[in-house]
């Protein structure tokens, strides 16, 4: 996938915005880790971005943050920007409404993906 030059903050707006999605079972404590594994098959995950923000090892090397799904879901030393919260057979996902598009366009795909999948 070929760089488009997304700008990003590095700190963002409460997560205010909501999507809901029905993962027609409950995840339970495993949404979390369920929805990121599905976010990293999707071509988005990868979409690089210009952001100044970073992250670190365990051994203090640096990680960065440039990738849209690195920029969301976070790395070890960044915490990322969003919340998933599962309810029953529901799972929403919280997120800034000031988010660029491409990360509405990921949330999207995600949901897209778990409610046929699932």
């Amino acid at each position: 996938m070929k760089k488009v030059n997304t700008q990003v903050p590095t700190k963002m707006s409460p997560l205010t915005e909501v999507v809901e999605i029905n993962a027609q079972k409950p995840l339970g404590l495993t949404a979390s880790v369920y929805i990121h594994e599905v976010a990293r098959k999707l071509p988005l995950y990868n979409q690089e971005i210009d952001c100044n923000a970073q992250g670190q090892d365990k051994e203090g090397n640096k990680i960065k943050v440039n990738t849209v799904g690195r920029w969301f879901f976070g790395v070890p030393g960044y915490a990322g920007h969003v919340r998933i919260v599962p309810s029953g057979n529901n799972v929403s996902i919280y997120f800034a409404k000031e988010a660029p598009k491409v990360v509405y366009d990921l949330v999207s795909q995600i949901k897209q993906t778990m409610e046929v999948v699932s």
